[in-house]
């Protein structure tokens, strides 16, 4: 169950894993996050540019507190790859949730048929 993310800070590419499973103040986060996205992408006008920029830094906030090591928010911002490390962190927030993507691809396939 590890989980690895690939920061780039001071110029350098630093690698952060996680072993143990998601705690009680990552679900917390995770939640926000989940509540951010129903609003955002549950009417018809889409998200807004605050929505947005607030959706970011609840990610990075997530994964700040999820990776620990030191890490701030700020180094997510600024230091973790826009579609690799933000597939990273998604994945970690789906774990946190209990979404289980093979799980889903399974069941999406056994309804096809």
């Amino acid at each position: 169950m590890p989980l690895k993310l690939k920061v780039q800070l001071e110029g350098k590419d630093s690698d952060y894993e996680r072993k143990r499973p998601p705690m009680l103040e990552n679900l917390l986060d995770a939640l926000k996050i989940q509540r951010l996205e129903t609003e955002m992408f549950g009417g018809d006008k889409g998200p807004t540019d605050e929505q947005n920029a607030k959706r970011m830094d609840l990610y990075a906030e997530f994964a700040s507190r999820f990776w620990g090591q030191g890490l701030t928010k700020e180094d997510i911002l600024k230091g973790v790859s826009a579609v690799d490390g933000f597939n990273q962190v998604v994945a970690a927030v789906n774990l946190t949730l209990g979404y289980n993507a093979e799980e889903d691809t399974k069941n999406k396939k056994s309804a096809k048929k």
